[in-house]
């Protein structure tokens, strides 16, 4: 297997086109991988298998965000809107858990986030995203003043490229109780109303690097062939591999082997230029010669003389 120059390799993450992001998307919207997220991240589902969180507590197909919406110019609809505006969902559903005598609807958005080091903390944007999911249901699951019928909203990230202090671990945010004075209590499932949950993957050498950080970083990875990421889900995760996942899988795999082979043939090229460039440097430092006569010896053709000259004296 030929290995990507390190130009190459940071040109990966400037490729990633919106192609690639849309499959991933697709892959994680699937139910059963929803289901292994949603097992680890969120205390209603930590007990329950895969599968029965997938088959029996998953409401119809989850919606993945392509085009955003302008809240504006669209007709007000009763149900879920995927986008409005100003917030751009990934993925979208309704999740019912069993707590108690009740069932618990939960209105859940997956995000999956290729940049985690961006110009605003990434945290106060999930905020930010489930305080739009409980204000969104304003005439949907509530009017007027029935505040006791919003939903929970959560909101998951998960980060492909995490720093490594953050590297394999999944951290939960939400509302909490603290007495300031005296010992007051009030019933927890009035407050709440929001769970976000940021899930890290990396580091493949550490002791957390299993259940769903390992399928995830098996899922969205770029290093893994299909055949190895379908022996992963089957034998790891007795995920049953369907029709649809096959596709999915090996699309994405199609798609992320695109954009390392225009990176490695990208950054080799690249490579070879910088190479050129050193030389004839050396060249005329070296043996005291005008740029012309070291660009002809080595071997640089001359109807790229003048590209070369605007490189070197650049």
């Amino acid at each position: 297997m030929e290995v990507l120059t390190e130009a190459g390799k940071t040109l990966i993450p400037k490729m990633k086109t919106k192609k690639c992001d849309e499959q991933i998307k697709k892959i994680l919207a699937i139910k059963i991988f929803l289901a292994h997220i949603l097992k680890d991240c969120l205390e209603e589902f930590k007990e329950y298998d895969p599968y029965d969180i997938a088959d029996k507590y998953i409401e119809g197909e989850p919606e993945i965000s392509v085009e955003a919406v302008n809240q504006n110019e669209k007709e007000i609809i009763k149900g879920m809107d995927r986008e409005d505006n100003i917030v751009r969902y990934d993925i979208l559903f309704y999740a019912y858990v069993p707590i108690l005598s009740e069932t618990v609807k939960l209105i859940i958005n997956i995000e999956a986030q290729n940049k985690f080091n961006t110009k605003y903390p990434l945290l106060k944007r999930a905020v930010y995203y489930c305080s739009r999911l409980i204000s969104d249901q304003y005439n949907k699951e509530f009017s007027n003043s029935e505040y006791g019928k919003i939903k929970k909203a959560v909101s998951i990230w998960v980060c492909i490229d995490a720093p490594k202090n953050k590297q394999n671990t999944i951290t939960r945010f939400s509302l909490k109780e603290h007495n300031i004075i005296g010992e007051a209590k009030y019933n927890y499932k009035d407050y709440d109303l929001f769970d976000i949950v940021m899930v890290c993957l990396g580091r493949r050498d550490s002791e957390n690097y299993k259940n769903s950080l390992r399928l995830l970083d098996v899922i969205t990875s770029a290093d893994f062939s299909p055949e190895e990421r379908l022996n992963v889900m089957k034998n790891e995760f007795n995920i049953k591999i369907t029709k649809n996942i096959e596709e999915e899988v090996t699309t994405m795999c199609n798609i992320s082997y695109g954009i390392e082979r225009r990176a490695h043939n990208k950054g080799k090229a690249e490579g070879i230029e910088e190479t050129l460039i050193g030389t004839v440097k050396n060249l005329m430092k070296n043996l005291g010669i005008g740029i012309e006569q070291a660009m002809k010896l080595v071997g640089i053709p001359e109807g790229d003389y003048s590209k070369y000259r605007r490189l070197i004296e650049g």
